[in-house]
């Protein structure tokens, strides 16, 4: 009888786990402008950059927040690295760069980039690096550090796709509408799984995370496109053009371009055998490959 009953209460985890996700992403996206407007309100003239970096901390802190609280009551860490953390990082960092570079690539392929004035302070590079970082780190804990051990222990590697699903979902809710936007989301939430998941902890798809996100506001300042964000980018391009590959407001992020660099990314991880064998097994029963 108790086995039974662990059987079931393991089956249904992951569906309460869903739903604890969804309820507390909605939560976040009500409360946090909420939280925000008390917060400048109470500081009166601050400067753009200053309430971009309150809105920031306080939205992705919850995030932070309750992805770690998720692993808590789940029983395990959702934000642990893995092993060989600096290698890890190394890796996905390229993966970000290059992933990034190749889309933007081919938007100046299609002929719609288009180089301005640029440049910003370094105590100001240092601040936004900061929050980017912030930014990735909260959402890998919330998904790949907390959902998707989960949903994989439960469902294998579809557990990695509905955690995908939900990433896009989470950006749906906070504004994100084009197909081909929420297609790219999926891409880059299972291109971060899978990272996730061959490496048996976090290091992988934060450093791909934070270096795209990175490379396209602080490197070649294409988000917010069109214009720069108030802490500057060390370029400043912008894609005037076609949406298709990334002349609309929501930039590469609703482009073929996009679509295109996420698939050559995916392709051998999706294709070729990995290097750790058995390395969803090792990730199901919560042991990091060596």
């Amino acid at each position: 009888m108790n086995a039974e009953a662990a059987t079931g209460r393991g089956r249904f985890l992951p569906f309460a786990v869903l739903v604890a996700a969804g309820i507390l992403c909605l939560l976040i996206l009500w409360a946090g402008p909420q939280i925000i407007g008390l917060v400048l309100s109470a500081l009166k003239d601050s400067a753009p950059r200053l309430d971009d970096a309150i809105g920031t901390i306080i939205i992705f802190g919850l995030i932070l927040a309750g992805g770690l609280a998720g692993g808590a009551v789940c029983g395990f860490n959702a934000a642990r690295l893995g092993p060989r953390v600096g290698l890890r990082l190394a890796e996905g960092g390229a993966i970000g760069i290059v992933g990034l570079l190749i889309a933007a690539a081919l938007a100046a392929i299609a002929g719609i980039v288009h180089r301005l004035d640029g440049g910003t302070s370094a105590g100001l590079f240092v601040s936004a690096t900061a929050l980017v970082l912030l930014q990735s780190g909260s959402e890998e804990i919330f998904f790949r550090g907390w959902l998707q051990p989960v949903l994989v222990r439960s469902w294998g590697g579809w557990g990695i796709v509905v955690t995908a699903i939900a990433f896009a979902a989470l950006h749906l809710a906070g504004g994100a509408r084009g197909a081909v936007t929420l297609l790219n989301l999926f891409l880059g939430g299972l291109l971060f799984g899978l990272l996730a998941a061959r490496s048996g902890g976090l290091a992988s798809a934060i450093g791909a995370h934070f270096a795209w996100n990175w490379t396209e506001q602080l490197l070649l300042g294409l988000d917010p496109n069109p214009g720069s964000g108030s802490f500057g980018s060390i370029l400043n391009l912008e894609l005037v053009g076609s949406a298709w590959w990334g002349g609309s407001e929501e930039g590469l992020n609703a482009s073929v371009a996009m679509t295109f660099a996420l698939a050559i990314l995916l392709a051998p991880l999706l294709i070729l055998p990995p290097r750790i064998p058995g390395w969803l097994a090792l990730y199901r029963s919560g042991r990091a490959p060596a």
